[in-house]
C-alpha cells in the first residue's frame, strides 16, 4: 500500500499569497509545505521572457504605498532591485487621447482629462475624505463604513461627476477590468488613500517574479501538483486528508491560497462563513505579450508607461504596459495589451494566434506599422485575474476572519479576501499565518 505522506503544514498555492504565508510559518519554525499546480511559482505575480523583453503575466507594477512586499524585499536582500516606473500616463476614447503623469495630480487637468470646473468638487472631496490616507489598504475589514455604498456613487458624490467618471472609473477599468459600479467603495476610498500618501508606482529589475522566485527558492514547493480535495478531520485533533494528483497526504493544519474557484472546488463542506466568501466575482485576464524589435521612441505612445483605456471607449483593450518605461535597464521591449472584459471573454478560447492578431489590431491606431515590428508574443488567460469588491463583501470578509474558530485545521487566505492589489494578497498570506503560529504556540 502506498505510504501517505504526513505534513505540519500544507499551503495549497505558491502565489505571492501562499509564498508569503509559507516563508512567515517556516521563520517561525513550522515545518511547511506548498503545493502548487503550475510549474513554477507566482502566479499572477510573475514575469515571463518574451522575444529577448520580458512580460508581466499579471500584477503590473508595485507601490510605494505598500506595507509588506517592501518588508518581504528587504529580508529578502531585493531592495536595491526597486526600479522607479515612469509615470507618464495616457488615456484613450476612441481617437481623443489626453496625457497625464500620475506623480502630479495637477496634470489631469492641464492635460485636459480633468475640466476647471472639476477642481473645486475634487479639492472639496480630497479635503473631506483626507483622514482615509491613514487606514490600511491591505485590510478590507478596516473599511466597513464604506462597504454598504456603490462605489460609483461614492465617488461622484465625493469628488464630482468628473473625477468619479473620467479618472476613478477610468483606473479601475485600467487596472482591474472592472466597472466602477459593480464595487462598494471600499475601491475607490482605498485608491484615494493611494492618492492621499503620494504614492509612486515601482517595479524590480529581472521583473516582479523576482521576488516570487527568490521567496520559493527558500521554501519547499512542489511544482505540477493539483489539490482536488481538502477533508477536515472528523474530531478534534485530527489531521486534514488532502487528495492530490500525485496521492493522498495529510497535515495538522492546510491554508488555501488559491482564487475562488479553485477553492470551492477543493472544499466539499464549505462553513457558512467561507461560502459567503467563496461567491466573490472576479473579472478575468486576457494578456498579449508584444515583443518588438526595438523599444517604442520617446514620443510612441505620448512616452506612456501605461495607456488607460475608458470604458466608453469602442477599443477591446482596457490598458497597454510599455515595459521599457517600467524598467529602462531591462534588455528588448514587450507591450503587454491588456484586454477588457468583454473582449477578454470572447476570446479566451481563441488560439494564442488570433489573440495576438487582435491585439495589434487594437493597439495599431495609435502605433502604425505595429504589425512589422512584432518580432515574439506570448498569451496569458487567467479566469479569475481579479475580485471584486460588491457592496457587503468587507462585512462577509471580516465575518469570516472574526469568527474562525481557534485552531482551525483549514485556513482561507486567498485573494477574495481583499483588495484585488499584490500587497493585499501578501496581506492575506501574513494574517492566515498568523493564525496558525498563534495556534501552535497556544
Amino acid at each position: 500500500m502506498r505510504s501517505v505522506r504526513s505534513d505540519q503544514v500544507i499551503v495549497v498555492g505558491a502565489g505571492i499569497a501562499g509564498l508569503t504565508a509559507a516563508h512567515r510559518l517556516a521563520a517561525a519554525g513550522l515545518q511547511v509545505s506548498v503545493l502548487e499546480a503550475e510549474h513554477g511559482p507566482g502566479g499572477r505575480m510573475s514575469t515571463q521572457a518574451v522575444g529577448g523583453g520580458l512580460m508581466e503575466r499579471g500584477a503590473q507594477f508595485l507601490s510605494t504605498g505598500y506595507e509588506i512586499i517592501p518588508e518581504l524585499l528587504r529580508t529578502l536582500g531585493l531592495a536595491d532591485q526597486f526600479v522607479k516606473v515612469s509615470g507618464r500616463t495616457m488615456a484613450v476614447d476612441g481617437d481623443r487621447s489626453w496625457w497625464f503623469d500620475t506623480d502630479r495630480p495637477q496634470s489631469l487637468l492641464s492635460g485636459g482629462l480633468l475640466r476647471v470646473r472639476d477642481v473645486i468638487p475634487a479639492a472639496r472631496g480630497q479635503w473631506a475624505t483626507r483622514k482615509l490616507a491613514a487606514r490600511s489598504t491591505n485590510d478590507l475589514g478596516r473599511w466597513s463604513d464604506l462597504d454598504g455604498h456603490s462605489g460609483l456613487e461614492w465617488a461622484q458624490a465625493r469628488f464630482g461627476f468628473g473625477v468619479a467618471h473620467r479618472v476613478t472609473s477610468l483606473t479601475v477599468h485600467g487596472l482591474f477590468f472592472q466597472e466602477l459600479a459593480a464595487n462598494s467603495a471600499a475601491l475607490p476610498g482605498a485608491l484615494t488613500a493611494f492618492l492621499a500618501r503620494a504614492s509612486s508606482a515601482y517595479t524590480l529589475r529581472g521583473g516582479l517574479g523576482t521576488l516570487t522566485t527568490a521567496l520559493a527558492a527558500k521554501l519547499d514547493v512542489e511544482y505540477d501538483v493539483r489539490v482536488e480535495r481538502v477533508e477536515r478531520p472528523d474530531s478534534p485533533g485530527g489531521r486534514v486528508t488532502i487528495t492530490t494528483s500525485r496521492g493522498p497526504r495529510e497535515a495538522d493544519a492546510v491554508m488555501i491560497a488559491t482564487p475562488a474557484g479553485p477553492t470551492t472546488r477543493m472544499l466539499p463542506d464549505p462553513t457558512p462563513d467561507e461560502a459567503a466568501v467563496l461567491r466573490t466575482p472576479y473579472s478575468c485576464g486576457l494578456l498579449a505579450g508584444l515583443a518588438l524589435a526595438e523599444p517604442l521612441a520617446d514620443d510612441e505612445l505620448g512616452g506612456a508607461y501605461g495607456v488607460l483605456v475608458t470604458p466608453s471607449s469602442p477599443s477591446p483593450l482596457a490598458a497597454i504596459a510599455v515595459y521599457s518605461r517600467a524598467d529602462a535597464t531591462a534588455a528588448g521591449e514587450v507591450l503587454t495589451v491588456m484586454f477588457r472584459q468583454d473582449a477578454a471573454r470572447r476570446l479566451t478560447d481563441a488560439d494564442d494566434g488570433e489573440v495576438r492578431a487582435a491585439a495589434v489590431d487594437a493597439v495599431a491606431p495609435w502605433l502604425p506599422g505595429l504589425a512589422d515590428r512584432v518580432i515574439a508574443s506570448q498569451v496569458t488567460r487567467w479566469h479569475e485575474a481579479m475580485p471584486y469588491i460588491p457592496v457587503g463583501h468587507g462585512a462577509a470578509v471580516q465575518r469570516y476572519r472574526d469568527r474562525l474558530p481557534s485552531a482551525s485545521p483549514v485556513l482561507l487566505a486567498g485573494d477574495y479576501l481583499n483588495f484585488p492589489w499584490t500587497d493585499s494578497a501578501a496581506y492575506n498570506g501574513r494574517w492566515a499565518a498568523d493564525r496558525l503560529i498563534a495556534d501552535h504556540a497556544g
